[in-house]
C-alpha cells in the first residue's frame, strides 16, 4: 500500500516482482478477498485493505518486539512497561522515573500515553505491565489498587481577582468564562451538578479532553479551569495558581495490573517514588491529598 506497486514493494523487500505478486495472491486467497484493484501496473487499495492494514502492521510490530528480545540479555530485559493518560505524563510520570533511575540506573523505561479507555484496552491485551490512571475502572481481567484520592479544583491566573479567595464556589463563579473537561470525562457532570445545586449554570467557553490542555488555557487568560488538583498540579504553571474547588469532588488515582499476575519488585520501586513524589508535591501545592495505599 505504501509503495503503490508490485515492482516498487519488492524493490524494497528485496524480492523479484513475481514473487511479490504469488505472495500477495496467496494471501488474498486466505483472506478470501481481493485487497488490490489493478490498473495501468498501479495498485489502488479496496476498503477490505484498508480494514487489513492495521492488523498487519501490529502483526509485523509484535514480531520485531520479539525478535528484539531474543537478542538482548537478561540484565538487558530488566524494564518496566506502563500505559498512562497525558495529564500524568507530562509531570508526573518524568519525576517518578527521575527518583527510580537513582535507584535502579539498571532498568529501562517503556510508557505509553493514551486516554483512559484506551489505557484499559492496553491492559485488557497484556499490552504493559501496568497502568496509572484515575478512576472509574473496571474489568475481570484486571486488578484495580486505589493510591491517591484528591478532589477538584479551581485553576486561574495569578492576576485573576478570585486568586486572592482560598476557597472557590460556584457562586464566586457567576459571570466567569469556565473550561472543564469533555462530558465523557467521568466527573464533568459532578462539577456541573455542583453549580446546578447552587442554582448556577456555568459559562463553558472551553472544553477539552485533558487537564494539561485545560491548564494552558486558563493561563492564556480564556477562563477558570476546574480540574483534578493531582493531574492541575503537574500542569500549571508559574502564572497560575490552585485553589480548593467546593463543594468537594473526589478523583482518584488508581494501579491498574492484570488480575492474578505477580507484582515485581521493579514495580513495588516505582510505586514507592510515586507515593514520595506526589506526597511532596502536595505538600508544596498546600493542597490536601488522601493516600490510600
Amino acid at each position: 500500500m505504501r509503495a503503490g506497486s508490485v515492482s516498487a514493494a519488492a524493490r524494497e523487500l528485496g524480492l523479484t516482482q513475481s514473487a511479490v505478486s504469488r505472495i500477495l495472491a496467496r494471501l488474498e486467497t486466505g483472506l478470501g478477498a481481493d485487497l488490490f484493484v489493478r490498473a495501468n501496473g498501479r495498485l489502488t487499495p479496496t476498503r477490505h485493505a484498508s480494514r487489513v492494514l492495521p492488523q498487519a502492521r501490529g502483526i509485523l510490530e509484535s514480531v520485531a518486539a520479539m525478535q528484539a528480545l531474543s537478542g538482548r540479555t537478561e540484565r538487558d530485559r530488566r524494564e518496566l512497561t506502563f500505559v498512562t493518560v497525558p495529564s500524568l505524563s507530562y509531570g508526573l510520570v518524568p519525576s517518578v522515573l527521575r527518583a527510580f533511575a537513582q535507584l535502579r540506573p539498571d532498568i529501562r523505561f517503556g510508557f505509553d500515553v493514551r486516554t483512559t479507555e484506551a489505557t484499559v484496552d492496553a491492559m485488557v491485551r497484556s499490552e504493559a505491565e501496568f497502568a496509572i490512571v484515575a478512576l472509574p475502572v473496571s474489568h475481570p481481567r484486571l486488578r484495580v489498587t486505589p493510591l491517591f484520592r484528591t478532589a477538584s479544583c479551581a485553576v486561574l491566573r495569578k492576576d485573576h481577582p478570585l486568586a486572592a479567595r482560598p476557597v472557590i464556589r460556584p457562586a464566586d463563579l457567576v459571570g466567569e468564562r469556565m473550561i472543564f473537561l469533555l462530558r465523557r470525562q467521568p466527573t464533568r457532570q459532578l462539577i456541573e451538578d455542583a453549580f446546578l445545586r447552587d442554582g448556577r449554570k456555568p459559562d463553558i467557553r472551553v472544553e477539552t479532553s485533558n487537564v494539561a490542555t485545560a491548564c494552558r488555557c486558563a493561563a492564556e487568560g480564556l477562563g477558570v479551569a476546574v480540574v483534578n488538583a493531582m493531574m492541575a498540579g503537574y500542569s500549571t504553571t508559574p502564572d497560575l495558581v490552585i485553589r480548593p474547588f467546593e463543594p468537594r469532588i473526589h478523583h482518584t488515582v488508581a494501579l491498574i495490573e492484570q488480575s492474578g499476575a505477580e507484582r515485581s519488585a521493579e514495580l513495588d520501586l516505582f510505586v514507592t517514588c510515586l507515593v514520595a513524589e506526589v506526597r511532596q508535591t502536595f505538600d508544596t501545592l498546600g493542597l490536601t491529598l488522601d493516600h490510600l495505599t
